[in-house]
C-alpha cells in the first residue's frame, strides 16, 4: 500500500496543478492665450519663477492641427523615462530603465497609448486627443499642459514624477470661462507589445485587474477575451506577465468599462481597454490620479499598501498563504546573500523537503505496514468472493493489527499545498526573469537545448532539458514507489496512471518556466533519496511481528472504523 499514499500525493497534486494551469488574453478648437493670462492658472506661479530650471513655453494659437506642431516633453528619474506629447497632453512612451525585453531592447511599458479625456464645453463634446495643448510649463520633474478655447475655458494636465519612484502623479484641473467644463470619460487603451520570450504564456498572464477596497483585486478572464462594467473602482491595472500599469484614484471614478481583446497572429500580445466615468463636481475642479508603471514584484507592490500585491498570482486560500508566509520570506532571505537563483531554488527544495520529512516518513511507515500484511490480504481475497464481505474482512484485519489504511495517504496531503503553491510562485516571480542558470538563459521561461525547426502539437518546437530531466526523475520515483507498494488491485490500477503521468509532464512542462521544472526535478530526486533511506531503515520481519502482537491486544474501534462497518452492513443488506 506504500505506493498509494505517494501516488495520491503526486497524482492528486499534479492533476490539481494542471487543472489550475489549464484553467489555466472632433473638433479642433482655436486657442488664443496671451502671456498675461498664464498667471491665472492653478499652478504656483511664484514657485515656478523662483525655480531656475523652470521653462515657460507659449505657442502661437493654431487653427488646425498638423504633425509638425506636435512637440514632445520628457520626464525622467532613476527608474522611469516618460515621453509626453502636447497633442492631447498624452503619454506617448514609458520606458523602465532597469529592464529589457527578451531580445535586449529597451522595455517600453507604454507604446502607442490611446489616451483621451472627453468633456463638454458649453454642451459641445470635446476630446482632448484632438487638441493641441500649446501652453506648457516645465521643470525637471514636472510638466504642465494648458488648453484654452476662445471663451477662456481651460483644461490643465499636470504630470509630476518624483525621484526614484514608479509613480507618476497626474492632476486634472478645469477652469470655467464664458461657459463651463463638464468632465465625462477618461479613456486609457493599450496595445501590449511582446516583452517576453514565450508570447503564448505572456497572453495567458495578461489581463485587467480592478479593486474596490485597496486590499485585494478581481480580474477579467486570462484564457479568453472579456468585458465588464464595474461601479466605483479605486484602481484598475493593465497587468502583464511581469509588469503593470495601474491607474489609481480614491474618489474620481464612478464607473469603469473594461475589456480585453486578443489579436490574430503574433504582432502584439493583447488590447487592454479601460474607460472611466468621472465623478463630476461643479464645485470642485481638481481631480488627482496616481499612475504606476511598475514591475510585478511582490515586495515592491506591497509597499504601497493599496492591495497592488494581489497582481502577483500566488494562488488562493492555503496556496497563497504558503507562498506569502513560507516561500517568499525564504526566497527574499536567500536573495540577500547574492546567490545564483539556481542555487536559491536548490536550497528551497532541500529546506521544504526537510520540513516535510516527518509526515513523509510517517506515510512510508504506514504503507510498509500495508505491504507486510499483503500475504494475509491475498489469503482473504482467495477465501471470500463477495466484495462487501471481503472489504469487511480487510477492515477487521486492519483493526486488529492497528493499521490505518489511510495512514499512508493523509500525511502526504500536507505536501500538496506546497507543491501547488510553488507551481504558482516560480512562473510569477519577476526575480527569475532573465536570470541564467546552467544551460538556461532565463529561468522565468522555458529552456531549450535543441530547436526542432518544426512544431509538435501540444509539445512545441524545442526540447527543454529541465522538463526532460524532471520527467525522468518523476518516472524513476514512481517506479521505485511501485516496487515498495502493497501490490493490491488498487495499486495495480495506479500503475497505468504511473506510466501516463510522466508523458503528461513532458508535454506540459516543455513550454513552462524552467525554474519550475528544475524545482520539481530536485524535489523528485530528494524524495527518491528519502524513499531509499527509509526503506533501508525498515525491517519487514520486525514490523510484521509487531503487527501480529497487536492482534493479541484489546481492540477499540474508532468512530471511523465503526462508520465503515455500518456502511458495509447496510450495503450487504441491500
Amino acid at each position: 500500500m506504500e505506493q498509494k499514499g505517494l501516488d495520491i500525493n503526486f497524482f492528486i497534486g499534479m492533476f490539481l496543478i494542471f487543472g489550475i494551469l489549464m484553467w489555466f488574453n472632433v473638433n479642433q478648437m482655436q486657442q488664443d492665450v496671451e502671456q498675461s493670462e498664464i498667471s491665472s492658472i492653478n499652478l504656483n506661479s511664484t514657485e515656478l519663477s523662483q525655480n531656475q530650471d523652470a521653462e515657460l513655453i507659449i505657442e502661437e494659437p493654431i487653427s488646425k492641427y498638423s504633425k509638425s506642431q506636435e512637440k514632445l516633453y520628457y520626464l525622467s528619474n532613476d527608474v522611469l523615462s516618460i515621453t509626453i506629447s502636447n497633442l492631447g497632453a498624452s503619454i506617448k512612451e514609458v520606458v523602465l530603465k532597469d529592464y529589457y525585453t527578451y531580445d535586449s531592447l529597451d522595455l517600453k511599458l507604454i507604446d502607442n497609448l490611446d489616451f483621451n479625456l472627453s468633456c463638454f464645453i458649453k454642451n459641445k463634446n470635446i476630446n482632448t486627443n484632438q487638441l493641441i495643448f500649446n501652453n506648457t510649463i516645465q521643470n525637471k520633474n514636472k510638466v504642465s499642459f494648458l488648453y484654452q478655447d476662445e471663451d477662456k475655458n481651460k483644461i490643465w494636465f499636470i504630470y509630476e514624477l518624483p525621484k526614484d519612484s514608479y509613480k507618476l502623479s497626474f492632476q486634472l484641473i478645469t477652469e470655467d470661462g464664458n461657459g463651463y467644463v463638464e468632465l465625462n470619460k477618461l479613456k486609457w487603451n493599450q496595445e501590449i507589445n511582446q516583452l517576453e520570450k514565450n508570447i503564448d504564456n505572456e497572453r495567458n498572464t495578461t489581463t485587467i485587474n480592478y479593486s474596490f477596497n485597496n486590499k485585494s483585486s478581481k480580474q477579467l478572464s486570462l484564457m479568453k477575451d472579456g468585458e465588464k462594467e464595474i461601479e466605483a473602482p479605486i484602481w484598475v491595472a493593465h497587468k502583464q506577465q511581469f509588469f503593470s500599469t495601474i491607474i489609481y484614484s480614491e474618489k474620481s471614478f464612478n464607473s469603469a468599462s473594461i475589456s480585453t481583446y486578443t489579436p490574430d497572429g503574433s504582432q502584439y500580445v493583447k488590447d487592454l481597454n479601460s474607460e472611466f466615468g468621472i465623478n463630476y463636481d461643479n464645485q470642485n475642479h481638481e481631480y488627482d490620479f496616481d499612475l504606476y508603471f511598475i514591475p510585478n514584484k511582490y515586495s515592491l507592490l506591497a509597499q504601497f499598501d493599496r492591495g497592488f500585491e494581489s497582481l502577483v498570482p500566488l494562488g488562493w486560500g492555503i496556496f497563497g498563504w504558503v507562498n506569502k508566509f513560507l516561500v517568499i520570506p525564504m526566497f527574499n532571505f536567500l536573495e540577500n546573500f547574492g546567490l545564483n537563483y539556481g542555487i536559491i531554488i536548490l536550497i528551497i527544495a532541500v529546506v521544504i523537503k526537510m520540513i516535510l520529512f516527518l509526515p513523509t516518513k510517517s506515510s512510508y511507515i504506514s504503507m510498509a505496514k500495508m505491504r507486510v500484511l499483503k500475504p494475509e490480504i491475498d489469503a482473504i481475497n482467495e477465501k471470500i468472493d463477495d466484495p462487501m464481505k471481503r472489504q469487511q474482512a480487510h477492515m477487521n484485519l486492519y483493526r486488529k493489527t492497528g493499521v490505518n489504511p489511510l495512514g499512508g495517504c493523509l500525511p502526504l496531503l500536507f505536501q500538496m499545498p506546497v507543491l501547488i503553491a510553488l507551481f504558482r510562485f516560480f512562473p510569477a516571480s519577476i526575480e527569475l526573469r532573465q536570470q541564467p542558470f546552467l544551460w538556461a538563459d532565463d529561468l522565468s521561461t522555458y529552456d531549450s537545448i535543441l530547436d526542432l525547426g518544426f512544431s509538435i502539437p501540444l509539445y512545441g518546437d524545442h526540447i527543454s532539458l529541465f522538463a526532460l530531466l524532471m520527467t525522468l526523475a518523476t518516472a524513476l520515483q514512481m517506479v521505485y514507489s511501485n516496487q515498495m507498494s502493497s501490490g493490491n488491485a488498487q495499486m495495480q490500477q495506479m500503475k497505468y496512471v504511473m506510466y501516463i503521468m510522466p508523458v503528461i509532464f513532458l508535454f506540459v512542462m516543455n513550454n513552462y518556466s524552467s525554474a519550475l521544472s528544475y524545482y520539481y526535478f530536485l524535489a523528485n530526486l530528494i524524495t527518491f533519496s528519502q524513499q531509499i533511506l527509509i526503506r533501508r531503515s525498515m525491517d519487514d520481519k520486525k514490523l510484521y511481528d509487531m503487527l501480529q502482537a497487536n492482534k493479541k491486544k484489546p481492540v477499540q474501534k474508532s468512530k471511523f472504523q465503526q462508520k465503515l462497518e455500518e456502511l458495509a452492513k447496510q450495503n450487504q443488506k441491500r
